[in-house]
């Protein structure tokens, strides 16, 4: 195998077609986390992949659509929560004297 060869097969992005497609570390650094947190959304379903080969491979648009869905408020955060914008009493009940 020629030395150009061999560097072709450990790229971690990669165009198929159209498609570009990333190894899990090529994605994480993209993301600015931890390839294990990767993983760990793909087992989850949050993010969708293709196992080739025992390595996972993700799409841009794929990687892209998790990214935006991940930057989205969560929680009392969001708007679609029924409590949001409202303000709570919070604290303790004061006792009846």
């Amino acid at each position: 195998m020629s030395r150009s060869t061999r560097n072709s097969l450990t790229m971690s992005s990669m165009k198929i077609g159209d498609v570009e497609v990333l190894s899990i570390t090529e994605a994480a650094k993209r993301l600015n986390v931890a390839p294990v947190t990767l993983r760990l959304q793909i087992q989850n379903g949050a993010l969708r992949a293709t196992k080739v080969g025992g390595r996972y491979l993700v799409t841009a648009d794929d990687l892209a659509a998790y990214d935006g869905r991940r930057k989205q408020p969560r929680g009392f955060a969001s708007p679609d929560h029924p409590l949001y914008g409202k303000r709570g009493g919070g604290g303790r009940r004061k006792k009846d004297a």
